[in-house]
């Protein structure tokens, strides 16, 4: 192929004019070529790519005449050579012609031996291609040359087969072109390497280096000796080199820092993975699909002003303190059960809209994370195991208005993706059969556009107080009893205001589960109240229903004196959260109690939808930390036998000294690691400078204090650092205290009446001392009773101006307090 580069030019005086006689077709056009001077030498060429909008004199251009040129003659763009006979004006010999051509033969044999020579002319078959192109552009306008020449090369093309106008109409109608050119590139000569030596004939001769030569079927070493430019030593660098250097290490570099301590960071033990507590991620966002949006869509028909009035007006103003939200205690509101229940049967268009917007995300996000601490304990078997059975899971939501539903498909739906991998999105999944109570048509008709193939139950069927079996008065077999696998009630102790009405609800919440595996979630407010709800819900479970080692019967003569005296209990076990089936450390079995400050309760943060937050009124933060009390139990099924699971005094001395290296034990006979015999932290764990402190409910029921300092171990400390409330604990501790509770009294005051109680004993004294003589003012009023105050301290009355120190006001306070303490319990 003909080269149009810049080192194209010949290197003699006429090399370029032969160029172009040889390259010129038959036409009146002429090519010329740039005039750079070449070297001769042994090339390398590459394409280099350059852009031709400035014309100079390096690309070729035409003149086009209006002269015919005669067949078979050809022109030299040089000056004719001198020894060349004179042309004669008129009619010349024959022969005179003969040699004339013979001559122009010799020239352009001469020319081709010249480019030959310098490397320009490529393959014979490739340049009679090119001159073949070039002969055809005569028959073409500049349009259809230009067309035919982007046909053919593309985006690049040789240097000089367009002249400036054909450029100027290359890039109006396909833009710039590329012009190829050819660099060359000089290639040194291999010096020769031979080594040679004497021939001891006072000649020399080669030595064979064979031998240490590479084979041809081995790779060859390649060694890499372009090194960065060497970077200069700052004084930093200078210095930590020296100090290194003092301390007997070496200067980590940035780049091989990982490489060389690979496990200088290790990631969490498993056993700690195992134990965690929570979804994850740990804060919930509610579903688009299956939540927020329809409920946004059944909202959308009514004015946003009048379901935020009624919300406020149902659940206790701003802030909805009587919904699933948790108050803060310094609110100091009254600790009442929530507002709206969904078995209530008046329940109108409004209130059921309040239901959803208000109550349907914290049920949901309270459920759910109840439901994942469920999966995590029983494992994979237990939820797979409904799944794969006939019809699925039957489950029932007593009191959630089918908020508790939505949860579960949630975490049906997670563990089918487990086990489908390529199931299709627009795909059915097995949620098994759904049963919701409703009581009211107005919130049966909302919950029935949220939830597809659901049952709709107006009220609880009574099997307390229905025969199970056949007795002396009916003999006859006893009606088949609707059992499900999983049932959820959410907030429906706190309603019921007698203790023994809480009791029989959960009797005939746990009549209602499966006998073979059956799971009930009771839920309430993570306040005192909720918590006592669910405690004594939990004693009268293990008092009457649930089997333990040394419980297996329950003396029912006292209970119910018709029944049989001695009632045998059923298999079962507490699932979560308590590790233990005995009494509870923080119940108090006289009932309520006033002034308790420790209760066990739970946390689980949600991002509000946008409905919740306008009604909320809030502008500044879009989520909620959901605080709640809850147990979870199982009918029929004890793991405990099953797998050889302590909760004892033992187990709580084996989670003590952990099981980070299960070999290495000072315990004989160290009960096997289960996450059902760790203790769980009850409140967040408190991470201090180089220690964390746990407060933990030990499987003996007992609450401990744990302190994990980093000198006890280095996995066990970094994973405490990183332990949320509610996990349970693997990896043991280095020491542990009984921790003191405040359970309050049941005789004694809550807060709000022990601060309204100190406002009114302010009171009465600064009348008093407004009033002057307050004996005499007693004496007045009631001449038989007459107060005491020689108990009373004397505390003087600061001054206007009059600095009293701290510790003085502190001091005095006391003594009142202990005054007033001490009459109280007197009277």
């Amino acid at each position: 192929m003909l080269s149009w580069s810049s080192a194209s030019g010949a290197s003699r005086s006429q090399s370029r004019e032969l160029f172009h006689t040889f390259s010129r077709p038959s036409g009146s056009r002429q090519l010329r070529g740039p005039a750079n001077r070449v070297i001769p030498t042994p090339q390398r060429t590459f394409i280099q790519k350059s852009s031709p909008l400035v014309a100079s004199s390096s690309l070729a251009h035409r003149r086009n005449t209006s002269a015919q040129c005669q067949p078979q003659r050809r022109f030299l763009s040089g000056p004719v050579s001198a020894d060349l006979p004179p042309q004669p004006s008129q009619s010349t010999e024959p022969d005179d012609i003969n040699i004339l051509i013979d001559r122009i033969g010799e020239n352009e044999a001469e020319m081709v031996q010249i480019l030959e020579e310098l490397e320009i002319m490529g393959e014979e078959g490739e340049r009679d291609e090119l001159m073949d192109l070039i002969a055809q552009r005569d028959e073409h306008t500049a349009e259809s040359w230009v067309h035919m020449i982007k046909q053919r090369f593309g985006d690049e093309m040789p240097e000089g087969l367009l002249d400036d106008a054909e450029l100027q109409i290359y890039a109006r109608l396909y833009g710039e072109p590329i012009i190829r050119r050819e660099v060359e590139e000089t290639v040194e000569e291999e010096e020769d390497l031979s080594l040679l030596r004497e021939d001891g004939q006072g000649g020399w001769e080669e030595v064979d280096l064979e031998g240490n030569a590479v084979a041809e079927d081995e790779a060859p070493l390649v060694y890499d000796m372009e090194f960065s430019p060497e970077e200069r030593e700052t004084l930093a660098m200078q210095r930590t080199r020296e100090v290194a250097e003092q301390l007997g290490g070496e200067v980590m570099l940035e780049e091989f820092e990982n490489e060389a301590v690979p496990d200088s960071a290790p990631r969490m033990h498993p056993l700690t993975l195992e134990g965690k507590y929570g979804t994850d991620p740990s804060t919930i966002h509610l579903p688009q699909d299956t939540v927020t949006g329809p409920i946004s869509v059944i909202l959308s028909e009514f004015s946003n002003k009048h379901i935020s009035e009624t919300a406020r007006r149902l659940f206790g103003g701003p802030g909805l303190p009587h919904s699933s939200t948790t108050a803060p205690p310094r609110a100091q509101l009254p600790q009442l059960p929530v507002a709206l229940q969904a078995s209530q049967r008046q329940m109108g268009e409004m209130e059921a809209n309040a239901y959803l917007a208000a109550l349907y995300p914290g049920i949901y996000a309270s459920t759910l994370s109840v439901m994942v601490e469920i999966r995590k304990r029983l494992g994979v078997d237990w939820i797979r195991r409904l799944i794969a059975q006939e019809g699925g899971p039957n489950v029932l939501d007593a009191n959630g208005g089918g908020a508790g539903i939505l949860a579960w498909r949630d975490i049906i739906r997670a563990e089918w993706e487990l086990m489908v991998p390529d199931h299709p999105a627009g795909a059915p999944i097995p949620f098994g059969r759904s049963t919701v109570l409703t009581g009211s048509d107005a919130l049966r008709l909302r919950a029935s556009a949220i939830l597809e193939n659901t049952t709709f139950l107006p009220r609880l069927p009574d099997y307390v107080h229905v025969r199970g079996k056949p007795t002396i008065d009916d003999s006859r077999k006893a009606p088949k009893r609707k059992q499900y696998d999983i049932i959820i009630a959410p907030h429906s102790l706190l309603g019921l205001e007698e203790e023994y009405e809480r009791k029989q609800h959960v009797e005939n919440l746990w009549s209602l589960l499966n006998p073979n595996g059956g799971i009930l979630i009771l839920l309430e407010k993570g306040r005192q109240k909720g918590f006592e709800a669910i405690s004594g819900a939990r004693e009268m479970l293990l008092k009457r229903h649930i089997a333990s080692p040394g419980s297996t019967e329950f003396d029912n003569f006292l209970e119910d004196p018709d029944q049989r005296e001695v009632i045998e209990k059923e298999r079962g076990m507490i699932v979560a959260p308590c590790t233990n089936h005995s009494t509870c450390p923080m119940h108090n079995s006289a009932g309520a109690t006033k002034g308790r400050r420790d209760y066990c309760h739970f946390e689980q943060r949600y991002i509000r939808p946008p409905f919740l937050q306008r009604i909320m009124g809030a502008k500044d933060r879009n989520h909620e930390d959901l605080k709640f009390s809850y147990l979870a139990v199982q009918r029929g099924v004890d793991l405990r036998q099953e797998q050889a699971i302590r909760q004892d005094s033992q187990a709580t001395d084996a989670a003590f000294e952990g099981f980070e290296d299960p070999e290495e034990s000072d315990i004989p006979n160290k009960p096997a690691f289960h996450a059902l015999s760790l203790p769980r932290a009850i409140y967040p764990p408190m991470k201090r400078r180089g220690h964390v402190i746990f407060d933990l409910c030990t499987p003996a029921g007992k609450i401990e204090r744990w302190t994990v300092p980093r000198s006890y171990s280095r996995q066990a400390y970094r994973d405490a650092r990183k332990s949320h409330w509610g996990d349970l604990w693997a990896l043991g501790a280095k020491t542990r205290i009984p921790r003191n509770l405040n359970l309050g009294d049941k005789h004694g005051e809550g807060k709000k009446e022990r601060l309204a109680r100190r406002v009114a004993t302010k009171n009465s004294m600064r009348d008093a001392e407004e009033e002057g003589d307050f004996e005499n003012e007693g004496e007045e009023e009631d001449e038989d009773y007459t107060v005491d105050d020689s108990d009373i301290p004397d505390v003087p009355v600061k001054k206007r101006g009059q600095h009293i120190p701290s510790w003085k006001k502190h001091n005095d306070k006391k003594k009142l307090r202990q005054v007033y303490n001490k009459r109280s319990a007197d009277e």
